[in-house]
């Protein structure tokens, strides 16, 4: 029976000349991957490449097949057409680097409708935003943890901070864990303030480059301590480079 669902497009990979698969985080069914044909072309690619590139959303008809790995699209349009988005070099490289990151964050990800609304919501704000941009990319990795389960599990309390932050069991601890992942002292401190970040007040989150790149490698172990499978972004380097 045919479906009729909205997507947003995480990862585009050629398959072969006349091939691709793609892999679309979707509003019903989770994240799907389908077995597009789009022939290459000489000059600029095919038209569902364009229309399947990374974060780009979609709404697509499909047949779908639980007992098929690669299911087939049958008709495919944009869901919305972004403004800045693809044309914005620091967005677009922003873009880049979240694509990547969900793709491997969310490859296993099953039905998650609050989960699907917080991206597009981010996207559209990220397409709309004019400027203060640059935390936007650790304020929305920090918020995706309360859709996936493992938000830090910090006690907003009135009292001084435990000294150390548990980064595989996601809490604040007295003492150092055996297994290492961990933070301690000033960084294990801030965890509180980070949690606070959102895309509404990020502006105000004055971060060096350094503290900025450093944020982002405690993120991304912490999403590797916590998602299967999950691996470091190939495009990590050329986001801190843009963004420095």
């Amino acid at each position: 029976m045919l479906e009729t669902i909205q997507g947003i497009v995480l990862r585009y990979n050629r398959y072969n000349d006349d091939s691709a698969i793609v892999d679309i985080f979707t509003l019903s069914r989770g994240s799907v991957s389908f077995l597009v044909r789009d022939r290459r072309q000489k000059r600029g690619g095919g038209l569902r490449a364009t229309l399947l590139r990374p974060l780009n959303i979609v709404e697509l008809v499909f047949d779908y097949r639980p007992s098929l790995s690669l299911q087939r699209i049958q008709e495919l349009h944009i869901g919305h057409c972004y403004t800045s988005l693809p044309y914005d070099p620091i967005k677009e490289t922003v873009a880049l680097f979240l694509s990547e990151f969900l793709h491997s964050a969310l490859r296993n990800e099953v039905q998650n409708a609050d989960l699907y609304h917080y991206i597009l919501y981010s996207l559209l704000w990220l397409d709309a935003a004019r400027d203060g941009i640059a935390n936007f990319h650790i304020a929305f990795l920090i918020r995706m943890t309360q859709y996936l389960g493992f938000w830090p599990n910090i006690q907003q309390r009135n009292r001084m901070s435990l000294p150390y932050f548990d980064l595989r069991d996601s809490a604040e601890a007295d003492s150092p864990p055996m297994h290492g992942f961990f933070l301690m002292g000033e960084e294990a401190a801030s965890v509180p303030l980070l949690l606070r970040m959102n895309l509404r007040n990020m502006h105000s989150f004055r971060l060096t480059r350094q503290q900025r790149a450093r944020i982002l490698d405690v993120l991304t172990t912490y999403y590797k301590l916590h998602v299967p499978e999950f691996r470091d972004p190939r495009s990590l380097a050329v986001l801190r480079e843009v963004l420095a």
